[in-house]
């Protein structure tokens, strides 16, 4: 079975199993999908596609969030004396400021609109990245390794762009190197422990896949 079929197959399979558990995805990164298939999610980043409605939707809260933070910025910037008139407008900013926040959060977890579509497959051929140029522009985002051909396993650093969002220019990341070339990168962005926790399982999986 040629790299295309069997990475098209795998990301098949764990798509339609995130669908139908999703409640059961939250709080984890490496799913066990059935079949001998795995997804490990980039959680803690941005990595959620986005449909024409979505975008539709949420386009004017970044902008109604600008203008929030703006009103008070510029006043006391400017001509703003400190009394209880311009605190209850800082105040009433902030409370919309959050607000708007929870909102987008909220509108984030409707699949409908921004469906889980990016993450790394483990099957029983191999293992394949499923991300857009947009995410990882200066690799291969589809990158794939069959299991013989692994050649290394090594955490580092890497730059995944939607980060920038986040103040991050690089993520911490589990890189699995090819004899041939291609580097599976799976990004993750977590508090330290569960990070560890994640990435011990993550290579545990690997290494018992590996020949020999």
């Amino acid at each position: 079975m040629d790299n295309e079929n069997w990475t098209s197959k795998n990301y098949d399979h764990a798509d339609a199993y995130l669908v139908e558990h999703e409640e059961e995805i939250q709080t984890r990164a490496v799913i066990d999908c059935g079949k001998g298939v795995h997804a490990i999610l980039p959680k803690g980043l941005p990595a959620l596609k986005i449909r024409f409605h979505g975008l539709f939707m949420i386009a004017p809260l970044p902008i109604l969030m600008a203008c929030v933070i703006f009103l008070p910025l510029s006043g006391f910037l400017g001509e703003w004396e400190v009394n209880m008139t311009t605190l209850g407008i800082s105040a009433l900013c902030l409370l919309m400021l959050a607000g708007l926040i929870r909102v987008i959060l909220v509108m984030l977890n409707n699949r409908d609109m921004f469906p889980r579509a990016y993450f790394v497959t483990l099957g029983p051929e191999g293992l394949a990245m499923h991300f857009s140029r947009i995410h990882f522009p200066a690799t291969h985002p589809k990158a794939c390794i069959a299991w013989k051909d692994v050649k290394s396993v090594q955490r580092a650093s890497s730059f995944f762009l939607p980060a920038l969002l986040l103040g991050r220019p690089t993520v911490p990341a589990l890189q699995i190197v090819s004899r041939h070339g291609p580097v599976v990168t799976i990004p993750m962005l977590l508090p330290s422990s569960i990070l560890e926790e994640e990435f011990t399982q993550a290579e545990a999986l690997i290494q018992q896949h590996l020949p020999g």
